[in-house]
């Protein structure tokens, strides 16, 4: 049975630290890069021409033509299963925020890609939440300093919001538990009221403060 390779298409305007990370990733024996480009619209049309045949795309915020996160909402709409990963060099919780909003799965800040990101690749890939060590713990201590009293989560409640901490869409997770996307809907809707969360960054973030996922 031939070893499957982690595929890696890489997105970045700046062309020397996308040659820099090609060049680096390339080094690792698990991971192949199927690609690369340096604006939304190109990374687009690559794509779609590999028919999705890629596991994590790796990609910058703020790109030509087409931005991160319009380019992740168009990719995700056709390809469930393609990992998104976000570098870039923006610190604050509202970027985080959208960047997960708009289906990532990691959040690598730029000033530390070459120190996390083969980490966060095989994390994401395996089905983690990857956050920047940087920016994790700032993002944590405002979370907690502003706690929120949450009630009691049953069972399947737990389990649904492990899934969607680590990423799965509702069909993902709906087909997991073998219950009905209106009924994963349900719970998700539940959680977020019970717990007053506004997005899906609250959730991960609370996720990680109880040990339900680890980043």
């Amino acid at each position: 049975m031939e070893n499957s390779k982690i595929r890696i298409f890489l997105a970045d305007d700046h062309k020397l630290l996308r040659e820099s990370l090609i060049m680096l990733l390339s080094q690792e024996e698990d991971i192949e890069i199927t690609g690369n480009a340096s604006d939304g619209l190109d990374t687009v049309r690559q794509i779609y021409e590999m028919k999705g045949e890629t596991d994590i795309l790796l990609m910058d915020i703020a790109m030509p033509r087409k931005g991160g996160f319009e380019t992740a909402k168009d990719i995700k709409s056709s390809f469930e299963n393609i990992k998104i990963i976000f570098l870039t060099m923006h610190k604050n919780e509202e970027m985080l925020a959208e960047a997960f909003e708009n289906g990532a799965s990691g959040y690598v800040l730029k000033e530390n890609a070459f120190e996390e990101l083969v980490s966060a690749i095989r994390k994401v890939m395996a089905g983690e939440i990857y956050i920047s060590n940087v920016i994790a713990p700032l993002l944590l201590n405002g979370f907690l300093q502003n706690e929120k009293h949450s009630k009691d989560l049953s069972g399947r409640e737990r389990e649904v919001l492990k899934l969607l901490a680590e990423g799965y869409s509702n069909r993902e997770i709906a087909d997991f538990l073998s219950i009905s996307i209106k009924t994963v809907e349900t719970h998700r809707a539940n959680i977020m009221k019970k717990n007053n969360f506004k997005n899906i960054t609250e959730l991960v973030l609370y996720a990680v403060r109880n040990h339900i996922i680890e980043v």
